[in-house]
């Protein structure tokens, strides 16, 4: 195994320990409104969860936690360093906390971390140094696209 997946499954598991409490009241949260550009990438998203409301509360807390961790690591030790980091990170957390969401919700795995999906879209393939905050945005973005699935 590479460092990048300790790392990533050690993040994958703080994740899951720590985010894993705030999946119960997503309706509480305030997701800030992406772009309209941004919102048309995630709208695949919210279409793929259509019909799937619990799924989509669970997924809204998680993405929209997972923003706020990065925003922090942004701001303090910078543990998430690339954008390789942040995908590990999401896919393997996303992945161990919500294997029965993406199994049973079909296409929603490709339309947040495929490479045609979110993700790719909205902060590219290439492995290239973070940057913090746009990369909480897009999270929050796609938790955004959660909420409106759950609505």
């Amino acid at each position: 195994m590479k460092p990048a997946d300790f790392l990533a499954i050690g993040l994958a598991f703080v994740a899951i320990v720590y985010l894993g409490g705030g999946v119960q009241r997503p309706d509480s949260t305030v997701i800030p409104l992406p772009a309209g550009e941004v919102q048309q990438v995630v709208a695949p998203v919210t279409a793929a969860l259509a019909g799937h409301r619990d799924e989509a509360r669970q997924l809204t807390a998680f993405y929209h936690s997972a923003a706020e961790t990065v925003r922090r690591d942004g701001a303090g030790a910078k543990v998430i360093k690339s954008t390789a980091h942040l995908r590990t990170f999401c896919e393997r957390a996303a992945t161990l906390r919500f294997q029965g969401a993406f199994q049973k919700v079909p296409g929603l795995a490709a339309a947040v971390h495929g490479p045609d999906g979110a993700l790719a879209k909205l902060l590219g393939l290439e492995v290239a140094e973070l940057k913090h905050g746009k990369a909480a945005d897009v999270l929050d973005a796609v938790a955004w696209a959660c909420q409106e699935a759950a609505r």
